[in-house]
């Protein structure tokens, strides 16, 4: 595999009485490449600040084709100076310049490798060229290293279209905003912005940092970050991402994330890292890789010998026939098989606005039959309604939900939300609380305007009312809970009432589980905190393989370790709020609906950003395909390898056919991986 390394401009911190200095090292060096003027640590233990430099990127990106292309010409005048009977001089200037300008990219390589003492690709490729020179066969030779180099130029172009997704995020990345300040509106860098001041957008203007709008309202395009192409609606108190754009209508948003800690800029470095997460077999073939090439160049040294010493050929032919051997096992293709793949694939994800954290993932969701849904918010809509009060004797209905605000107010709860939307339907105003304790998974409890109040799971709720009233309150929550209803208990002074709320499924829900059986996924089950006949009911409408309801947060992380004894690989798929210790637990963790929370980005292994549950199941057939072709391509790789050695210490494989073999392969393999990036949108 070529070695192109993207440069980084470094600006490092300034010595004492001294100017900052900048410098260039190569972005395999930067362990932590991050954004904005964040910190980098070099592979020297240094520490500085990084800046993309697009002009620099330009040149790199280019130059294998200059190089490929400069050695062509000069290797197409030797071969036409050849064949018309030009001056010998001249044929032998023309081959030399095409042998040195195409070894240029290998010498610089073969230097890095042996300072670091291992032998790539590029040194078997280099020493191939030079043994052919050394026989008297200088233009194949040349022509060895013209395809090496046209091959890596062809390589790098793939790679690059591969980094296409993730370059638009970059570009995504306003670098200023305007501040509105006591003095009128100021233009600053974004590392001048602190949380809490106001911002102004202007319609056609990226938003530049996570915020929240304090005034305006306008249709916002979040399609870069979420793959949705319709835009959204926002107004007071919507919060709002960097890196969207403002169609219409001036906002003033209110600052929540600073510039290094943007939804986009979490996305940003979790794009790069991704690329470490390599999966199995291309950490293998990483791991062998070197191994493999000394074994290749003893090989052919052996080959060799024993042609010329036990089968008796001629020197020059023993030699020429352990060249052609060392070209076509150079594992280039095999290097290279894997990570195209997988960058192909987490990019065409990107598209679709999917975050993938790396191939290791799509590896392990492509192998798992077993998948595991949270209810609210994932298979249902998460919208929950509030339908009825069943206010407690002698309270009110508005006096009930208006204690319950109160209780609900500091919590980001669904059915909380739906609490505070439903006093806000009746214009009610939640009292004052006081000595308010929260049991996570259990409950609320507090004083309010006098009465002792606790508003909770009904589970939980019993310890809390008045026995006389136990009986009553089990069977009207039973009764409720048939219906496919959600309710949470309310008990004020010991006497007991109940909240009731409604969640539709999703429209899609029912289509995305039979595509996933249609894929290949043998069991689906549920975990849920609601009781067990609502959850039953979403249970028997989706034809589920299994559920398990009144699930705490640690209960969904027991649960999925159970399922994983049964079933082996498993996937959860969750909101990535209270599904966190599941969803990082699972083989796969899968947070939908999650732009925005920093929960999800951390806990998930791949984030849906777009809250569409279909995703699910075109990423479940999507890694299926990403493995189908790995697959197909180790076995060109290999195959190539086998066959044409063979053929090679027989004789039947000339050098100028050994070249073509063995880079034709790298090219295929190359471009067999970029058929994921076509079918992205599919």
């Amino acid at each position: 595999m070529h070695q192109h390394a993207y440069e980084l401009n470094v600006l490092d911190p300034p010595a004492r009485n001294q100017p900052r200095r900048r410098r260039i090292i190569p972005a395999r060096q930067a362990l932590n490449p991050i954004l904005l003027d964040a910190p980098v640590v070099g592979s020297d233990g240094s520490r500085a600040s990084v800046f993309l430099t697009p002009a620099s990127a330009t040149i790199e990106r280019f130059m294998p084709l200059v190089v490929a292309g400069s050695s062509g010409v000069f290797l197409l005048g030797s071969f036409l100076a050849t064949r018309l009977n030009g001056p010998t001089p001249l044929v032998n200037i023309m081959t030399l310049c095409a042998f040195a300008i195409a070894a240029i990219p290998a010498i610089t390589s073969v230097w890095e490798s042996v300072r670091r003492v291992r032998i790539d690709i590029d040194a078997l490729m280099l020493l191939g060229a030079g043994l052919a020179a050394i026989i008297g066969n200088p233009l194949e030779g040349a022509l060895l290293l013209f395809l090496f180099a046209l091959s890596g130029a062809m390589e790098k172009y793939s790679l690059d279209r591969t980094q296409a997704a993730i370059v638009a995020l970059h570009n995504l990345m306003p670098t200023e905003a305007i501040v509105l300040t006591d003095a009128g509106p100021e233009r600053r860098s974004l590392k001048r912005v602190a949380t809490g001041q106001r911002l102004l957008v202007r319609p056609g203007d990226k938003v530049p940092l996570d915020g929240i709008v304090v005034e305006g309202s306008s249709s916002i395009n979040e399609s870069a970050i979420t793959g949705e192409s319709l835009p959204r609606e926002k107004g007071v108190d919507d919060a709002v991402f960097a890196g969207t754009t403002n169609i219409h209508g001036r906002l003033v948003v209110r600052v929540t994330k600073t510039a290094a800690d943007t939804t986009l800029a979490r996305i940003l470095r979790l794009v790069t890292e991704a690329r470490h997460q390599n999966a199995s077999a291309q950490r293998l073939i990483d791991k062998i890789g070197p191994t493999y090439s000394a074994m290749v160049v003893i090989g052919s040294i052996v080959a060799g010998l024993a042609l010329y010493f036990a089968v008796g050929i001629a020197g020059r032919e023993s030699v020429r026939r352990s060249i052609a051997f060392l070209i076509v096992c150079s594992p280039c293709a095999l290097v290279i098989a894997t990570p195209v793949v997988y960058l192909s694939s987490i990019a065409a994800a990107a598209r679709r606005g999917i975050l993938i954290k790396g191939g290791v993932f799509l590896e392990a969701l492509a192998r798992a039959k077993a998948i595991v849904f949270d209810k609210t918010g994932t298979l249902t809509t998460g919208q929950v309604r509030l339908t009825e009060v069943i206010s407690p004797t002698g309270i009110t209905e508005d006096e009930a939900l208006s204690l319950a605000g109160a209780l609900e107010s500091s919590s980001s709860h669904p059915l909380a939300s739906a609490v505070m939307a439903g006093l806000a339907d009746r214009k009610l105003i939640p009292h004052d609380v006081d000595h308010l304790k929260s049991v996570p998974g259990e409950g609320i409890s507090a004083t309010v305007n006098g009465h002792r109040v606790w508003i909770g799971r009904a589970q939980s709720a019993l310890e809390h009312i008045d026995p006389a009233q136990r009986d009553t309150f089990e069977e009207t929550v039973d009764s409720v809970r048939r219906t496919g209803k959600a309710v949470s208990a309310l008990v004020i002074d010991g006497r007991a009432g109940v909240l009731i709320f409604e969640d539709s499924l999703r429209t899609n829900a029912a289509d995305t589980l039979t595509q996933l059986r249609a894929s290949g996924v043998r069991r689906i089950e549920m975990l849920t905190g609601d009781h067990k006949l609502v959850a039953e009911t979403i249970a028997n409408k989706l034809n589920l393989d299994g559920y398990q309801s009144d699930l705490l947060p640690e209960d969904k992380l027991n649960a999925t370790k159970k399922l994983r004894s049964e079933h082996g690989a498993i996937v959860m798929v969750g909101d990535g709020v209270n599904d966190a210790p599941a969803l990082a637990d699972a083989d796969v963790g899968i947070a939908i609906g999650s732009i925005g929370a920093d929960v999800a980005l951390e806990a998930a292994d791949i984030v849906l950003m777009n809250n569409a549950l279909d995703g699910v199941a075109w990423l479940h057939t999507h890694a299926k395909r990403t493995a189908k072709i790995v697959k197909q391509n180790l076995t060109l790789a290999i195959g190539v390898i086998t066959i044409l050695s063979g053929f090679a210490l027989a004789g039947q494989v000339p050098l100028p056919l050994a070249v073509i073999g063995h880079e034709g392969s790298t090219v295929l393999v190359a471009l067999n991986g970029l058929r994921l990036l076509t079918r992205s949108k599919a």
